[in-house]
């Protein structure tokens, strides 16, 4: 029987693992009728693809206008780096390291204030509400909760078809219920920022204006993704490695033995459960891919997390291992369109576990009966009940 791939069942959503697995093994270069896209499951095919300058990242989710990338998740080069540039000193190692004191301020101020008597919901009082003001600090802008400037995202339309092979699948910005301000509500922002320039991320997309070397629509486009990406795939990410780190006692133990372990601990929930599931590309020419050759004008679903078990790749990829030596993972994608924020996750994961762990020593799980939600792009626990005592 030929393997399908029918992602957003309620099957899938509580077990994706096992359709990227029959993929991987039955046929790692799945084209899907249903999706308009090639599905690429194994390690070598997605970095491949993911570092070939022959696939396009413009026209592919998120993207909220099409046709004319103004992010540098969308855009290609040269535009890309162009548009990465302006911004990329804010996200390096000494940047995020000179931030380590605020956002350790953050995650204790939530806790103070959200703290019930013994139980909480980790997803809607710290893993949500967390990264959400970090970004909003790094930006300079005030929280748009507290200014009813929300709505809910609206997903763009769809790319036109440009191959035999047309895409169906459609571009969303964020995860499904995820609130969004409007873009009124950063226009105003940025509106501030021009009349007294501050020394945040705005300004330095300000800067990047008043040099040229961005237009305002790219400035706008790019403080509203950094927002939504600085929010929700953050809130997912850390949810996610405190269930299965909690799921998995004897890692746990192993950690709180060892709190050195910290980063690698980081590095292979991050592998084991990214909420970043797949990341697409564009064909702009003919590509042999394996026994396959993608078409140009053909869409590529690239799904990470299917590559971060790939066991050609990672010893015994089932398996949560705290301590795994060789971890290459692919949670951030790679190549030149890597996630920029990388190392302020890592950090936001590493603060948000050590803070738990310290402050809670009898922290555990109230059920493993747990709610996945998103789609084949993002995908996380809609809330997480534990226990502080």
């Amino acid at each position: 029987m030929a393997v399908t791939f029918i992602p957003n069942t309620p099957e899938w959503m509580a077990d994706p693992y096992t359709s990227y697995r029959e993929l991987r093994e039955q046929d790692p270069i799945h084209w899907s009728e249903a999706l308009g896209h090639w599905v690429l499951t194994r390690y070598a095919d997605v970095v491949s693809v993911l570092k070939d300058e022959r696939f396009s990242a413009a026209n592919r989710p998120p993207q909220r206008r099409w046709d004319r990338p103004t992010t540098m998740v969308t855009a290609d080069p040269p535009d890309h780096g162009r548009l990465r540039k302006s911004v990329r000193h804010r996200f390096s190692l000494t940047a995020i390291n000179a931030q380590r004191p605020r956002i350790q301020e953050i995650v204790d101020e939530l806790l103070d204030v959200a703290e019930p008597p013994g139980e909480m919901d980790f997803v809607a009082q710290l893993s949500r509400p967390f990264p959400r003001t970090v970004m909003l600090g790094l930006l300079g802008v005030p929280d748009p909760l507290l200014s009813g400037s929300l709505h809910e995202a609206t997903p763009p339309k769809p790319a036109a078809k440009d191959s035999g092979k047309g895409s169906k699948l459609r571009g969303v910005a964020l995860a499904p219920g995820t609130a969004m301000p409007g873009e009124r509500y950063f226009e105003e922002a940025l509106e501030k920022h021009r009349e007294e320039l501050t020394d945040d991320l705005l300004g330095e997309l300000l800067k990047a204006e008043a040099g040229r070397e961005m237009s305002p629509e790219e400035v706008l486009d790019t403080a509203v993704i950094l927002y939504a990406a600085g929010q929700e795939t953050t809130a997912k990410m850390i949810a996610n490695c405190l269930y299965h780190l909690l799921k998995n006692p004897d890692q746990l133990a192993a950690l709180r033995a060892d709190p050195s372990l910290l980063e690698s601990t980081t590095e292979e929930l991050l592998r084991f459960e990214a909420p970043a599931h797949a990341i697409t590309r564009r064909a702009t020419a003919d590509v042999a891919l394996g026994e396959e050759t993608i078409r140009k004008g053909e869409k590529v679903l690239c799904i990470l997390a299917a590559a971060n078990r790939d066991p050609e790749v990672f010893d015994d990829p089932e398996r949560l291992d705290i301590t795994r030596e060789s971890n290459p993972h692919i949670a951030f994608g790679t190549g030149i369109h890597a996630c920029l924020g990388a190392t302020l996750a890592r950090v936001e994961i590493q603060i948000a576990i050590e803070t738990m762990l310290s402050r809670y020593p009898k922290l555990r799980l109230t059920t493993d009966d747990v709610e996945w939600e998103g789609s084949f792009i993002i995908r996380g626990l809609a809330s997480l009940a534990i226990s502080l005592s």
